[in-house]
């Protein structure tokens, strides 16, 4: 009997059938599904209408389908006919919770075929054992003696491949990566597991948005991953996912104080060069050196930016000539003041001169670096992401950054979490 159509709300089982109707009926009278896909052999397939007539003998009589194995010791084949046991299921249950897959009857090979193709969907497993065997206990099930144990999907607990990707896109900042594998398989979990997932979901929302420097979402996304985690660590959470929360919290201390002190992020400040800096090192760690030296290039910017603006009084993309030293005055006002709206906006090399004019600090060790800092600069002025088309190496990357690290930087750099499943 083929199914009529998709229902979200039908009970399926899929059932290996083996040579005796027994435990199948009770695994079917327990489990009380509307649709039965039997997974059986050529030997076994004549068993089905003795199963049916039992179990609508007692009231129960649901819809079903047939698949069979022509060669019941072939696992590949077995695990291809099984891969047809699914899909038959799905065409008829959307909801894994509302699947039972039951191993019990068929060969060995039946058995571990069904369970290879169906491990990943997320279905409940079954299994009719019993206390009393025949050949002192070796044998099957003694009649009327059935027992029904109906476990978890082993994809709960297992998950291996799954967990595997999950942990490489986390460690390699391939946050979407992550995220679509979590997205594709959450809906398998139970209710305390998918609740876990969910707030790990959140929190790689969140520093996905981090990354690309949406701090706004970032925080709105860990504030609200972090809020279901913590309601999971109520009631236990596993170690590598406690670990992992442990650090997010701090992320999340780090980037609420960012907020704070540039105002909503609407003011430049220091802690801003650090975070830039903390990105560029992650675009290093995925070998996007262009990216990473434009990164660091902004930051170097932005340091002069803060240090003038401190040392001045005015910004330098529409600095006050007044504000100037002396020495300087005419020249940048011939220099730098634009004749379309007379502002007068100065340049990186030409901020960090002020600043040395000044013996502001930021100035005068920018001044010792000068020349090293020109030969860096002219191979990103030179890069694809710049004005040319050479692409930057790993050493003009380290050499800039240590100067960065070393001039503006005072403490560690921020370090997004693992999560080693």
């Amino acid at each position: 009997m083929q199914p009529n159509k998709r229902e979200a709300d039908m009970r399926a089982m899929i059932i290996s059938v083996g040579g005796t109707p027994d435990p199948v009926v009770t695994s079917i009278l327990k489990h009380k599904p509307d649709f039965v896909c039997f997974f059986a052999s050529q030997q076994s397939l004549d068993m089905i209408g003795e199963i049916k007539k039992q179990t609508k003998a007692v009231g129960h009589n649901p819809s079903d389908y047939k698949v069979v194995c022509e060669n019941a010791e072939d696992l590949l084949h077995c695990y291809a006919k099984a891969l047809e046991c699914a899909k038959r299921v799905r065409d008829v249950s959307s909801e894994p919770d509302d699947v039972v897959v039951d191993y019990t009857g068929g060969t060995k090979t039946m058995s571990a075929a069904l369970a290879l193709a169906t491990v990943a969907h997320g279905y409940q497993f079954s299994y009719v054992g019993g206390e009393e065997r025949t050949k002192n206990g070796l044998g099957l099930v003694v009649s009327g003696k059935e027992v029904v144990r109906l476990g978890i999907s082993p994809w709960q607990v297992f998950a291996v491949e799954e967990k595997k990707q999950i942990s490489l896109f986390i460690s390699s900042f391939q946050y979407e990566a992550a995220i679509s594998v979590i997205s594709k398989t959450i809906d398998r979990l139970q209710d305390r597991q998918h609740e876990v997932w969910s707030g790990v979901m959140e929190t790689l929302q969140g520093y996905l948005a981090w990354d690309s420097f949406d701090h706004k979402t970032a925080l709105r996304k860990l504030s609200n991953g972090l809020k279901r985690l913590e309601m999971c660590e109520r009631f236990g959470i596993d170690n590598q996912i406690q670990e992992y929360t442990d650090k997010v919290r701090g992320n999340f201390d780090i980037l609420n104080d960012m907020n704070q002190k540039t105002h909503f992020f609407k003011l430049l400040h220091p802690i801003l060069l650090r975070d830039i800096v903390s990105n560029a090192r992650r675009r290093y760690q995925q070998n996007k050196y262009d990216d990473a030296v434009a990164r660091l290039y902004r930051a170097l910017e932005m340091a002069g930016q803060i240090a003038f603006e401190h040392a001045t009084g005015t910004s330098t993309c529409e600095a006050d000539p007044e504000k100037l030293p002396q020495s300087m005055r005419e020249e940048y006002v011939h220099r730098y003041r634009s004749p379309d709206d007379k502002k007068i906006r100065i340049p990186l090399f030409a901020t960090f001169r002020v600043l040395k004019e000044l013996q502001n600090p930021s100035g005068v060790q920018f001044g010792k670096y000068e020349e090293i800092l020109k030969k860096v600069l002219s191979a990103r002025n030179g890069s694809i992401l710049a004005h040319g088309i050479q692409p930057i190496d790993k050493e003009t990357y380290e050499r800039f950054a240590s100067i960065i690290e070393q001039l503006f930087l005072d403490g560690s750099l921020i370090e997004f979490p693992q999560l080693n499943l």
